[in-house]
């Protein structure tokens, strides 16, 4: 009786042992394929990393290009700058040619009138009929034309048909007049005559009022003029100081 218990006893450890085998080894089974499946993901996962590491290095790799074209066409917009302010210190230069040359333009264009007059004047025989004044001649004359009478119209009729009419009228009376062109700053200008009178020499006459002016040079204009008692001439906006003086006969 003994016996089989013992062999009993001895079959239910063999069998507990069998179990707790079976069951470690299951376990081992099973745990062994988790750590498979995290080898698995872990190598996934490094797969991943690799590739994000290279798309890391790709876009690094773009940027740095990216930052080296944004260089160069900084470069580009600096000498593009350049090159805008070089052509602006050009047109200004240009301006400023154009403007003296226009000046000269009309310089020449004031002396082909004031020849014009002259040649006018010999063609009509005053060349040859007209004579110098007296100075009384000279105020007696001013005194009956009426050319200071004319009315002023800007871009129309200004100070050169002032002139040139009063020109002419003295021409017309046997007396020599001169067109005189009073040369400004800055390519500005007026224009006066002149009467070069036996007794008192040359003497210049605003025709626009019949007042004397004595001509300096370097003085402003409207200081040279001598106006009639009660009238005063104010300075011009423009500077009208006197540079240089052409009479034409």
């Amino acid at each position: 009786m003994k016996r089989w218990l013992i062999i009993i006893l001895l079959a239910g450890a063999s069998l507990f042992l069998y179990l707790l085998y079976f069951n470690s080894n299951t376990e081992l089974h099973t745990v062994e394929a988790e750590l498979t499946s995290t080898q698995e993901q872990l190598d996934s996962a490094k797969t991943g990393l690799a590739a994000t590491e290279g798309e890391l290095n790709a876009t690094k790799t773009e940027l740095q290009s990216t930052v080296i074209a944004l260089d160069s066409t900084k470069i580009k917009l600096q000498a593009m700058e350049e090159n805008w302010q070089s052509a602006e210190t050009e047109l200004a230069a240009t301006l400023d040619r154009l403007s003296t040359a226009q000046a000269e333009l009309d310089d020449r264009e004031t002396e082909l009138s004031e020849l014009q007059i002259n040649y006018e004047g010999l063609m009509t025989g005053h060349g040859y009929t007209i004579k110098d004044p007296s100075y009384n001649d000279m105020l007696r004359f001013l005194e009956e034309d009426d050319t200071d009478k004319a009315e002023y119209i800007e871009d129309e009729y200004e100070c050169i048909e002032f002139t040139t009419d009063l020109c002419n009228r003295a021409e017309e009376k046997g007396i020599r007049c001169a067109y005189v062109s009073v040369r400004f700053p800055d390519g500005r200008g007026h224009a006066i005559v002149a009467f070069n009178t036996i007794d008192k020499g040359l003497i210049y006459i605003e025709p626009q009022y019949d007042d004397l002016v004595n001509i300096v040079i370097g003085k402003p204009f409207y200081k040279c003029v001598v106006p009639k008692e009660g009238v005063t001439y104010v300075k011009p906006s423009h500077d009208d100081t006197i540079l240089e003086v052409l009479v034409a006969w």
